[in-house]
């Protein structure tokens, strides 16, 4: 977890990461391990992700409770006897690469970030500005909330 002090080195870092810890879950499904339910396919995720207790720890590094949940929901999993599968199937590009970032406001406890988030690590293809809402606590950050949650299936709301 990032220091309280964070450079703006860090905090894209940080917001690297926790942009792509849905994406890590979703495609760490082991496509030998497929069931159909619904006539619709799903694989089985690997041990680290194979319950949902697992799967929204992972998330809670970086996430509030509230979008650790949305993200959960929007990943269309169902449970086989005791493993967790998620629906298969390409996610198409996810904008998750921060390529500028300027905290807008400070305090003790809140940061303010806006960030231009790129589908590419090395260009500005497919920008998309995102203001976060991360809280400070202790030695540890969490993003409370994020812009733009109806433009990306991560972030749906849950039906």
């Amino acid at each position: 977890m990032p220091r309280i002090t964070q450079s703006v080195r860090e905090l894209k870092r940080f917001i690297e990461n926790a942009e792509s810890v849905w994406v890590e879950v979703f495609y760490s499904a082991d496509t030998n391990r497929v069931i159909i339910v619904d006539g619709r396919e799903y694989l089985r995720l690997p041990l680290r992700f194979s319950t949902r207790a697992k799967v929204l720890a992972y998330f809670r590094r970086y996430w509030g409770i509230a979008l650790s949940n949305r993200m959960f929901c929007n990943l269309l999993t169902v449970t086989r006897n005791g493993r967790l599968y998620v629906i298969a199937g390409d996610t198409g590009p996810l904008p998750y690469y921060p390529r500028r970032l300027r905290v807008t406001s400070r305090t003790s406890t809140r940061l303010r970030v806006t960030a231009n988030l790129s589908f590419d690590v090395d260009t500005d293809e497919g920008t998309e500005i995102i203001r976060y809402l991360i809280a400070r606590s202790g030695e540890r950050l969490t993003i409370l909330d994020r812009s733009n949650k109806f433009g990306d299936p991560r972030y749906q709301p849950c039906r």
